[in-house]
């Protein structure tokens, strides 16, 4: 038997494309030029209230305005009632001390049925 050496080769068709996919193209030194230089420690602030865009994994900005809210009176409604328990929730928990919580703790394990304890079978 003779063999052919290389790789497997499917019939018909486009080549395969890579598996990185498609290459960005890299910037050229003109565009970074003309990119404004700040100080070196200094940088933009990206985070500023009266501004309200969200940044997204790929690092474009999506304007989020009010008027374009799309959730309805309900969702809104439930929203604020679960931040509020979520708030009372985290003041409570803040208010006790670890002592606290490992009594608290102690309790309720007290408190739970020993159903992994094996029963007794049989006479005896």
């Amino acid at each position: 038997m003779s063999f052919v050496g290389g790789k497997l080769k499917l019939k018909g068709g486009e080549p395969l494309k890579p598996a990185g996919g498609v290459k960005k193209k890299k910037k050229e030194e003109k565009a970074l030029a003309a990119a404004p230089q700040g100080q070196p420690g200094e940088e933009k602030k990206e985070d500023d209230p009266a501004e309200k865009t969200r940044k997204a994994l790929h690092g474009y900005e999506i304007k989020q305005d009010e008027k374009d809210d799309r959730r309805t009176e309900a969702e809104r409604k439930f929203e604020e009632r679960f931040r509020k328990v979520e708030e009372q929730m985290v003041k409570k928990a803040a208010t006790k001390s670890h002592r606290d919580r490992v009594k608290d703790f102690n309790e309720y394990l007290a408190a739970l049925s020993e159903h992994h304890d094996i029963p007794k079978v049989g006479p005896g």
